[in-house]
Formats: structure tokens, sequence, C-alpha cells
């Protein structure tokens, strides 16, 4: 039986980042300004009332999220470990995750990380084109990110994630490819894929105001994130997130200038991939000749498509229509298809050429 896995995310906005890069404004994405520090007592209490709500049974996780966690003042470091460490050394909690920058990894800081419990350490990689990360004033460079992931894996306990940034200054569909070649030939644990927006009080705000940046349209970002996601999962490399999960304060009117934001962005990428998928079986095999086709009922809704448009799309021209079937022990982004002369195929994303 899959063991549930549960998150207590704690937001440390901003706190440990050198310099705003120029898409940044955390206090806008998080809700939560730079010049709150988190104090001992909001900490324990964040994950005491969080644990009271999560199941027994559950492998919870304690996230610090939202700044370069290993560039925080070490002492505010220590703080932060040793509270999580005391519900792991209880049993409450199975491990810390966090996210930094790839230049804020040594092997002394992984030293330090590993006696408190760390498991996962996710890197703001954003591009590994040199030029994006320059125009991006990122400060660091896509070799850091390699020399970043070299150093965590000499920790088998620990697991990396690289966070990517489609669609920043100076990138294009072939530089983001090639940075999809680098990544893939990193091997990192997961990834998560955030199409870059224009948020209000950025840099990036100046430069597409006065005609210096154009943000990738929304039909652009589902076409490169779904390349990108067939690429990573023909590797076997898991998409944790795609798209930006907005704060109530991102939600509010005016703080998305521009950019390819939809609230179920990764619904809208699943629906261009099973697209993709249905015009290859039917090209290959005729729509009449299809008894059923059988998918997991969580994928319902990008099997279907952006009201129903990939469905509806085959049945308005035929006469006889496969019967749709749900199996919840078939394995997502798969189709099992049934014929009507008995032979049986089943196909996955992965199949799209």
């Amino acid at each position: 039986m899959k063991l549930k896995q549960r998150r207590i995310a704690i937001f440390v906005p901003h706190q440990g980042c050198p310099k705003d890069c120029v898409f940044c404004n955390q206090a806008r994405i998080t809700g939560q300004k730079r010049e709150e520090p988190l104090t001992e007592e909001q900490v324990r209490t964040t994950i005491e009332q969080h644990l009271s709500t999560i199941e027994e049974d559950a492998q919870v996780e304690i996230a610090y999220f939202g700044g370069s966690f290993t560039g925080l003042p070490r002492l505010y470091q220590k703080m932060l470990l040793e509270v999580a460490k005391e519900f792991i050394d209880a049993g409450a909690v199975h491990g810390i995750r966090f996210s930094t920058r790839p230049d804020y990894i040594t092997e002394t800081i992984m030293e330090f990380l590993i006696p408190y419990g760390v498991r996962v350490i996710e890197l703001g990689t954003q591009s590994l084109d040199d030029n994006v990360l320059v125009l991006s004033q990122r400060g660091h460079t896509a070799k850091q990110v390699e020399k970043a992931v070299d150093i965590i894996r000499k920790y088998p306990t620990v697991q990396v994630g690289l966070q990517l940034l489609p669609g920043l200054p100076g990138d294009s569909r072939e530089i983001a490819m090639e940075t999809i070649r680098k990544v893939l030939a990193l091997q990192p644990d997961f990834v998560r894929i955030y199409p870059a927006l224009v948020i209000t009080g950025t840099e990036l705000e100046w430069m597409y105001r006065t005609h210096q940046f154009t943000p990738l349209s929304l039909d652009e970002a589902v076409d490169w994130c779904a390349e990108m996601w067939l690429q990573f999962m023909k590797a076997g490399i898991p998409v944790i997130k795609m798209g930006l999960h907005p704060s109530e304060d991102l939600r509010e009117a005016g703080t998305i200038v521009a950019g390819p934001f939809h609230p179920s962005f990764r619904q809208l990428v699943e629906a261009k991939l099973f697209g993709n998928m249905l015009d290859e079986l039917f090209q290959k095999d005729s729509f009449e000749e299809i008894q059923s086709i059988t998918i997991h009922p969580a994928d319902e809704t990008g099997f279907r498509g952006t009201k129903g448009l990939n469905w509806r799309k085959w049945r308005n021209h035929r006469s006889l229509v496969p019967n749709l079937l749900f199996d919840p022990t078939l394995e997502r982004y798969h189709l099992r298809v049934q014929r009507k002369d008995g032979r049986q195929h089943q196909y996955s994303l992965t199949d799209i050429i």
C-alpha cells in the first residue's frame, strides 16, 4: 500500500536571497514580507497545527520554502532546523526539505544540514543557459547548478529537485529544450516547472512595460511545457508541480501583470498531451473499429480536454462512438484500447513521437 505523503509548508520569503532576480517579488508570491522573520514559537505552532489535521499513518515532511534556505544567517537556520528535528525525533515527521540557490551548496553546508534530518533539497535552477541566467540577474551559472547537484549526490539520503522557469528574458523554445536535455543528464529526482510570469513590483514588470520583454502566451507555455513534461516522463523523472499556485495576495487584481497564468495550468498541459495522443491513435486505427477506451478516473479531465474538445473532436464526425471506461488500477496517463475484433492494446503518453 502506497504511503500517504503530507507536507507542512513554512514560508521564509526572500530571506537568504542576495538580491531580487528580475522576475521575483516573493512578498507577493507568498503573501509574506521579507522583513518578517519567523520566531521559534511561530514555527512550532505552525507544525503542531498541521499535525493535528494530518492522518497518523501519513509520512510527513516539514518544507521550508520561499527563500534561499542555506543563505539564511546560520543561527536562524539552526533554529528552524532544531525545531523541525524535535518532531523528527518524536516520530511525528519523516524529514525536512527546503529550496535554495545552486551557489549556496557546498560540502561544508551539507555536513551542517545532514544531522538535522534534511531529506530533500530543491535548487532554484530556472535555466541552464548562461545568457538567460545573466539576463534574469540570477547571479549563478549553469556550471554551478551542475556542481551543486554533484555535491548533493554525495549524500545518498538526500533527494535533489530542480525548479525551472521557461520563458525568461533571452529564452526560446530551442534554448528551453536544450535546458531540458541538460537537466535530463543531471538526473534529478524530480522537477517543478513554472512558466515565467510578470509580477507587479519586479524588474521584469519594467522590462515588460518598456517593451524589452514579451512573456509567453498561454498557448505557447502549454506547448513548451507539454514537450518538457513528455521528455521527463520518458526519462522517469516526476514533474511534481507545473504552473504557479497563487497565494491570496497573488490573486489580487493587478498582481499578475502579464504572462501565461492559469489556475489549472497542469490540466491544460495534460489536455494537450492527451489530445496529441488521441490524434496519433486515430490516425493509426479506425475510430469505428475501437469498442472502448479505458483510462484512470483522475485522467478524465485531461483526456476529454478543455471544454471536452479532445473527445468531441472525434465524436462529432463518427456515427459509432467507443465507450469511455474507467479503471482506478490502470496507471495514470495510460489508455487501454479494446477493439471490436477482440484485440487489446495499452498506450501511454510517452508513446507520442
